[in-house]
């Protein structure tokens, strides 16, 4: 499946150390006058090299939109996102060939299909996300179009350091996440965050992660209540980005241990509008968004490329001490914000449009 959405529906293709890495797009209605510099600059978000812990693999990500737009409007048809890959250094990768590496995707893509592309990672890498968030970006412009949506992401935890609590957001300052290299939006929290970094990369290591989204002015509607579920389709698209092995919504874990009636989000009249008092729930009730925020949690393993000697097997099952060389993150997770905005928007995009033909 390499495809997300269903009427906003986006189709991903390439691998790392291909000629291109893309995306087509289908559904995106005819109209919708694009603001292509501000697409380039959210894939420049997630560029690599941005820092001392980021591989140090350089990209200019330039996009190419082939199809679908006529005077950076879109007509339409399918818009098709291309981005060059020129820095590849396949080479570095010669003595991987026959190596299962620790908890990447080696071994379960050989015995699934047979071939596997050992550069980079091939498919698996975090490569082919690039495309994928300009794709987010049109789906972001199209929700401004439509609706008052703002989505916003930021690092709320670097391996052991994190904010003092994830599900309080409201104090922070989101107007820019990226004013340090962490993204984020508490200054000494980022500098403790930093100096971890720092420590585990003198020591060969790597760092996971978490990311906190806010999605604010969402309409009252969003989602379906069985198998589209709003938070099962957010869920879904988290769960689907590289590295990521947990997706929290609301105050999700922690309602665990509280009573119904410390959870239950009482129904209030505000503004002559339909309100609720808290929002334990993170704005989605019956799998349908309910006009609250909606906030989510992402968690990150650590790179599973790291500089310390581990012990694996090679493809004849042999006994093999492994010293990964080459080009790799340290911590991925600042560089992976703009990813999670880009899959939260597509599916929001998604969700406006199913939403539109519920009812008549």
């Amino acid at each position: 499946m390499n495809t997300i959405g269903q009427l906003f529906s986006v189709t991903s293709f390439g691998e790392s150390h291909g000629s291109h890495v893309g995306c087509v797009i289908d559904g995106c209605p005819a109209g919708l006058l694009l603001d292509l510099d501000q697409m380039q600059t959210q894939v420049n978000r997630r560029k690599s090299n941005q820092s001392a812990f980021a591989t140090t693999r350089h990209e200019e990500d330039q996009l190419e939109m082939m199809s679908g737009l006529f005077e950076s409007t879109t007509t339409g048809a399918p818009i098709c996102i291309l981005i060059k890959n020129k820095d590849v250094k396949s080479e570095d990768y010669d003595l991987l060939k026959d190596v299962y590496r620790p908890n990447h995707a080696d071994y379960t893509y050989a015995a699934k299909y047979g071939i596997r592309d050992h550069r980079g990672g091939g498919r698996s890498s975090v490569r082919v996300t690039a495309p994928l968030v300009a794709a987010g970006d049109i789906a972001y412009q199209l929700l401004r179009h439509q609706t008052a949506i703002q989505t916003t992401a930021y690092v709320s935890q670097i391996g052991t350091v994190a904010l003092p609590n994830r599900n309080a957001y409201s104090h922070l300052d989101l107007l820019d996440i990226d004013a340090n290299e962490l993204r984020c939006p508490d200054e000494q929290v980022a500098r403790q965050m930093k100096a971890h970094i720092d420590a585990v990369q003198a020591e060969g290591d790597t760092l996971g992660g978490v990311i906190t989204c806010v999605i604010k002015n969402v309409p009252v509607g969003l989602g379906e209540p069985i198998f589209s579920k709003l938070h099962a389709q957010l869920g879904h698209a988290m769960l689907s980005i590289n590295s990521v092995k947990g997706f929290e919504y609301g105050y999700g874990f922690a309602s665990c241990a509280m009573k119904g009636s410390e959870y239950n989000d009482a129904f209030v009249m505000k503004d002559g509008k339909v309100h609720t008092h808290t929002n334990f729930s993170g704005g989605i009730q019956g799998g349908i968004s309910n006009g609250n925020d909606i906030f989510f949690h992402v968690a990150f393993k650590p790179i599973s490329s790291i500089r310390k000697t581990q012990q694996t097997i090679d493809t004849k099952g042999e006994d093999v001490s492994l010293h990964i060389e080459g080009r790799h993150d340290v911590c991925a997770v600042p560089r992976a914000v703009p990813i999670v905005e880009a899959y939260a928007n597509i599916i929001l995009a998604d969700a406006i449009l199913q939403a539109k033909q519920s009812t008549l």
